[in-house]
């Protein structure tokens, strides 16, 4: 009876487990909305800007800030997106913050900070 019990407990516990909920991230291509949000609570501009969009890359020079940037984008588990920010000739309290979102929801942040201040987030998706 106690064997009985135990495979019982056992049984359960492995339908229980194969029955729990799946990463919520899809492993084929889905479609995401994009955006990336470029601030800076010390400087107006920044020098230089680089980022991951919907057909590979685009990089801009002097982008007056805040900045955001939005689009759609298919991507799959182990996609990634990424931006550089980056401030010139600050001080040592200048920063640059930069946000990536998908579909809304905020999934990286970074902030740099000093003279040559820069932000590099990178987000892979299903991490």
């Amino acid at each position: 009876m106690k064997r009985l019990a135990y495979l019982l407990l056992s049984g359960a516990t492995l339908a229980t487990a194969s029955c729990s909920k799946d990463d919520a991230t899809p492993t084929g291509p889905k479609e995401y909305q994009v955006e990336y949000r470029v601030s800076s609570p010390t400087a107006p501009v920044s020098e230089y800007i680089s980022y991951d969009n919907e057909s590979g890359g685009t990089t801009l020079n002097n982008v007056a800030l805040p900045a955001t940037y939005r689009f759609k984008r298919t991507m799959k588990k182990g996609d990634h997106l990424s931006m550089l920010a980056s401030l010139d000739g600050g001080t040592a309290t200048s920063e640059i913050t930069v946000a990536i979102l998908l579909d809304g929801r905020e999934v990286k942040k970074e902030t740099g900070r000093g003279t040559d201040a820069q932000a590099v987030p990178v987000y892979v998706i299903g991490q």
